[in-house]
């Protein structure tokens, strides 16, 4: 993460402050590369958050090496500001092949022996196992339970969780994996 000497922009200044911290998670990627794909190079927006959005620049850094400058304007807590400037043209990000679109089309999660839906999100590029963990999540009854594996502790998604009112307990698996229970009350 490197810091960059502040370039101006045609964009207007309403354009260049893009504050997430009232979109759903669901779409919050999506709005930022949106906004990424329409910058000119040398251009930049400031994205704003209420957390640090750590995965965003693993994502950035995935999709565009060399492409981008991150720079850190405010680091919480309560409030994280990034400024994000485009250093050069990219061409446009595709999906991972391998991927299969979330929720299966015509298929619900599936329901172990306990009776909570399950989600294995193991293996996915961020922000893959956050999307299909709270699309299932919105999908449980009062009283429903989901079972959600992942690579490691999903620290980014128990205050989305809490923000939707779902209890959660995480549970660290001897292989390294975890395995988080939401429940909703």
């Amino acid at each position: 993460m490197s810091t960059m000497p502040a370039t101006s922009s045609s964009l207007p200044a309403d354009h260049i402050r893009l504050d997430v911290r009232p979109i759903s998670c669901r779409q919050k990627h999506a709005l930022i590369f949106k906004r990424w794909s329409e910058l000119a190079p040398g251009e930049h927006f400031v994205l704003v958050n209420d957390h640090d959005p750590v995965p965003l620049y693993y994502q950035f850094a995935g999709q565009f090496p060399g492409a981008f400058d991150w720079e850190y304007l405010m680091a919480g807590p309560e409030e994280f500001q990034v400024k994000i400037t485009r250093l050069k043209a990219t061409p446009e990000p595709t999906r991972k092949p391998d991927l299969p679109p979330w929720p299966p089309r015509g298929k619900a999660c599936a329901a172990p022996a306990n009776d909570a839906a399950e989600v294995d999100a193991r293996g996915l590029e961020p922000p893959e196992p956050m999307l299909r963990i709270l699309a299932a999540a919105e999908a449980l009854a009062p009283g429903g339970a989901l079972r959600a594996r992942t690579d490691r502790r999903p620290v980014h998604l128990l205050p989305e969780l809490e923000a939707r009112g779902l209890r959660h307990e995480c549970e660290e698996q001897a292989d390294g994996t975890w395995i988080t229970t939401l429940r909703r009350a």
